[in-house]
């Protein structure tokens, strides 16, 4: 692994003026121990990473750089105007750096050439890539887990970018998960655990039935059951909680084994859509909490711009006094007229960009939020397919590579103000 200690000479220059910056990205004048990894601290009462030679950092990132490039669907037109991937992939990355992003992605596929440039974060993918279809009491499952975690977090393990360690994508902790988990066979360790729950319950059967309107013959019978029925979502989220503790706690235990300096991010959640208890046993256990940005829908992102704390403040009631990474977040912009659609409304170009640069400040306020991660630098993205064809973008760039007017100035200055009001310059 190498760092050139001209890293960011680009990013001080542009972004914060006479402030100076360690090659990580780190504010020189945030004075803490150098331990050779990223940490995590409360600074003057405010959350930051700490680079691996000890200074103060704040990440500001953008995803989906590698997926771009490995879509020649996508990538032809940048990649024509280089003679080569290799030049291609610099100027990607001199370009991030010129907009004042301060780390690379943190979604994989992750482009190899950027994460020996700018701070990432590793992703590993549950056994199967399932998102809630396994059994973290069976023994073959939790073996595969700790290969994978083995083989993977241990690659990573001496490699100073790593901003820290993250599993698989969304997770779904609602009925869906609960329902599979009443299908499982019997005798497997889920469903022996389920059924011990409610045991502890419920005295009998029949006490069960009454209070979830159902007529099953034993505690193994139940089927899909109605999670709007409040005995029924109640006891399914107590119970998610106790597959979350079980889960993070092996997950933690095997990714300390295998990188005892990584921080462990655990998986990536949705605003407002985990249940407390899950949220609890997640809070025990990760050294930071990632979530997407909250959104109006009910639905998946984008969220339109709008900045609404009490997403941030609501799960950080639960999880604890962890920092924070918004580790995707979405700002959609028209390319053409303002125009309505059943998400919301896509402004133009210049307000759109206007709206999320006040957003990425706003964030920044909340003094646990330690990196944004935007969705996304360049190409396109496949919930695109909810709105009109051609009509909207929510990158920094073109896919040709070329700024947007007004998108590349507001960005810009919007991330020197940031970074400018954390690094208290």
């Amino acid at each position: 692994m190498w760092l050139r200690s001209s890293i960011l000479v680009a990013v001080a220059a542009c972004a914060l003026g006479a402030v100076e910056l360690d090659r990580f990205g780190g504010a020189v004048h945030i004075e803490r121990e150098a331990t050779g990894h990223f940490r995590v601290e409360k600074i003057d009462g405010r959350w930051m990473f700490v680079t691996p030679d000890g200074h103060g950092y704040v990440a500001l990132g953008g995803n989906h750089v590698g997926k771009f490039l490995d879509k020649p669907e996508q990538s032809s037109g940048y990649l024509a105007r280089f003679e080569s991937r290799e030049a291609a992939e610099k100027a990607m990355y001199e370009s991030m750096r010129d907009l004042g992003l301060t780390a690379g992605e943190a979604y994989a596929p992750l482009l190899p050439s950027l994460t020996r440039r700018m701070p990432y974060v590793v992703n590993i993918d549950f056994p199967g890539r399932d998102k809630f279809r396994f059994d973290p009491w069976d023994e073959e499952w939790l073996r595969a887990l700790r290969e994978k975690t083995l083989a993977e977090a241990g690659a990573v393990a001496d490699d100073p970018l790593v901003l820290g360690i993250a599993f698989a994508d969304l997770p779904v902790w609602n009925a869906r998960r609960t329902n599979y988990y009443r299908s499982l066979d019997d005798g497997s360790g889920m469903k022996r655990r389920y059924v011990e729950f409610l045991r502890g319950k419920y005295s009998s059967v029949e006490a069960l039935n009454r209070a979830y309107g159902t007529e099953a013959s034993s505690y193994e019978a139940l089927g899909e059951l109605d999670w709007e029925r409040d005995a029924v979502r109640e006891d399914d989220q107590e119970f998610l909680g106790i597959v979350a503790e079980e889960l993070y706690r092996r997950m933690q235990a095997v990714t300390r084994e295998a990188a005892p300096n990584k921080l462990f991010f655990g998986e990536r959640f949705v605003l407002r859509m985990v249940p407390s208890p899950v949220l609890r046993a997640v809070g025990r256990y990760v050294d930071v909490f990632c979530t997407q940005a909250l959104i109006l829908s009910p639905q998946r992102p984008p969220e339109w711009q709008v900045f609404q704390p009490k997403g941030f403040d609501g799960d950080r009631a639960y999880v604890g006094d962890k920092p924070f990474m918004v580790i995707d977040w979405a700002a959609p912009f028209s390319l053409d007229t303002t125009y309505e659609t059943i998400k919301g409304t896509v402004k133009a170009e210049k307000d759109a960009s206007e709206e999320a640069a006040l957003w990425l400040e706003k964030v920044f306020q909340l003094p646990y939020v330690i990196g944004v991660f935007r969705c996304q630098w360049i190409g396109s993205h496949g919930n695109d397919r909810w709105f009109p064809t051609g009509r909207m973008k929510r990158t920094y760039v073109r896919d040709d590579g070329e700024h947007f007017p007004f998108r590349t100035e507001i960005t810009r200055k919007a991330h020197a103000r940031v970074l400018s009001s954390v690094y208290g310059q």
